[in-house]
């Protein structure tokens, strides 16, 4: 068995470091704080690598990857949720970029469809139509609510003439 190089460290290894228990309470509430991998393993000073490598090698570090993955999920589908209703609103700044929002949607249906039991997940076909359908609905609101924004805004301009 070849040693190989691990990247960033400059140092031949054969295998992964072990993460200690501080270091994998940190990757974690990292993780569930902002979903990503690479900044978990940033902030607590470890490879990715590292941190792939012990939730293969450690069952209860698996475990509160994927409870932190879903506190995660959870974050983004309330940010989303916030999002749009700020817009819809007309509160916030910018419009609602769509492609983002799709691809958002589609993420959180699939984390959804990763929850469901062993053999109760639905056919891709489905999901995605389930997620379609969803968007769609979403963006129907949203065309009706943007029409009646503007017959108002054309009704004040034209002091109230119908």
């Amino acid at each position: 068995m070849s040693n190989r190089i691990v990247a960033g460290s400059g140092s031949t290894a054969s295998s992964t470091k072990r993460l200690s228990s501080k270091e994998e309470s940190g990757f974690l509430n990292h993780l569930a704080a902002t979903g990503s991998v690479e900044l978990a393993a940033q902030a607590v000073a470890i490879a990715p690598l590292d941190a792939y490598a012990a939730c293969r090698t450690n069952a209860g570090f698996a475990q509160g990857w994927r409870a932190a993955l879903r506190v995660g999920y959870d974050r983004l589908e309330a940010m989303l949720i916030e999002r749009t209703a700020a817009v819809l609103a007309g509160d916030a700044n910018g419009p609602l970029e769509t492609p983002d929002v799709l691809f958002a949607l589609r993420l959180v249906d699939r984390h959804r469809d990763m929850d469901r039991p062993e053999g109760k997940a639905l056919k891709p076909s489905a999901v995605a139509d389930k997620t379609d359908a969803a968007i769609l609905k979403r963006l129907a609101m949203l065309g009706k609510r943007q029409a009646a924004e503007e017959a108002r805004a054309r009704q004040a301009q034209g002091g109230g003439d119908a």
